[in-house]
């Protein structure tokens, strides 16, 4: 990386999971796109983004129009959240996932073809957890010469890795690299991975300005009533538990990116009151209150973000293209920074 990109500001986007509340996120993003005027990807350095927000920042970084992302929920979400056979519907969730992969995989398949993470026009970075090694693995571009693999992984194949919730959907297998659990396991809110790897494997430089826009998908804190049982087994955790680490881990990475960053960290995101709750309180319910309610809310964000002082300078930046080392967007045949 030259010297004069180390000292530009680095925008990083972060888009959280959530479900059918990634629609929330959508929303938003689709506003802050038609005000800007151009692909929103283009104002920022780097993509984060972890399961449903993993799915949008693929998008974003092929450059597909946000109106179509937004549209992957309103208009095919009971596809994703509704692929329930008879035997599901009995055996789901307790023996099964509740869902089968099959409607989200069209779903992305009919958006994304057989585009591959080399495509991208952007740089991205997609958790998932590779539960046949044991641990977090990153999908990114090859934007730095190490990253010799993974601009050949289908972008249907990342998107059913980072999004495959566990007790929600199956897991997904990539032949030849591991079976992958959802991203959230490891970091539903990614935008810590993208400062790491802004600031520690991309080198950029002290005298650049770094800051991290963050939007969430309405989580609600994952809370006990006071009169709750306390002594659970795996029939009264459930989904439960998922949703209790993604939320505790959202909670704590928002807390330490705002310590970190400070000013230099900006995140979009709203409570759900206790009536919008009902509507938006599983991450699978795919409901006309449901789509009320997250569409808006995001509108309402969105809204705000635009007004607010603070977000101009996402508004005004644009990204540095982006140097690729590998695949068929390779624009260069230096092979160090």
């Amino acid at each position: 990386m030259d010297a004069q990109t180390k000292t530009r500001p680095f925008h990083i986007l972060a888009l959280s999971g959530g479900g059918y509340r990634g629609l929330y996120t959508a929303t938003i993003l689709r506003r802050l796109e038609e005000a800007l005027g151009q692909p929103l990807a283009r104002h920022f350095d780097l993509i984060c983004g972890t399961s449903a927000g993993g799915l949008l920042a693929l998008g974003l970084a092929a450059e597909i129009a946000t109106e179509e992302l937004e549209a992957m929920f309103v208009s095919d979400g009971k596809r994703i959240f509704g692929s329930r056979s008879l035997l599901r519907r009995v055996l789901g969730k307790w023996v099964l996932a509740k869902h089968s992969a099959a409607g989200l995989q069209a779903v992305l398949a009919e958006r994304l073809g057989e585009m591959t993470i080399g495509d991208l026009k952007h740089r991205v970075l997609i958790p998932a957890v590779n539960y046949s090694k044991g641990s977090g693995q990153f999908f990114k571009t090859p934007h730095l010469p190490k990253y010799e693999t993974d601009f050949r992984r289908r972008l249907v194949d990342v998107g059913l890795a980072t999004a495959a919730a566990p007790t929600y959907f199956p897991l997904h297998r990539i032949d030849g690299v591991g079976a992958f659990a959802d991203g959230g396991l490891v970091g539903n809110s990614p935008g810590f991975f993208g400062l790491h790897e802004a600031t520690r494997l991309l080198d950029i430089g002290d005298d650049s300005t770094v800051r991290v826009l963050s939007l969430g998908t309405m989580t609600r804190g994952a809370t006990l009533r006071g009169s709750a049982f306390l002594d659970r087994g795996l029939f009264q955790w459930g989904a439960k538990i998922f949703d209790l680490v993604i939320s505790a881990q959202e909670a704590a990475v928002n807390d330490m990116l705002r310590h970190v960053l400070g000013n230099r960290y900006y995140r979009i995101d709203d409570p759900a009151t206790p009536d919008q709750s009902r509507d938006i309180e599983k991450l699978d319910v795919v409901s006309a209150g449901a789509t009320t309610v997250l569409r808006e809310r995001g509108s309402h964000a969105a809204q705000r973000a635009l007004g607010d002082p603070a977000f101009d300078v996402f508004r005004k930046h644009l990204a540095t293209p982006p140097i690729f080392y590998h695949g068929p967007n390779k624009n260069t045949g230096v092979v160090t920074c």
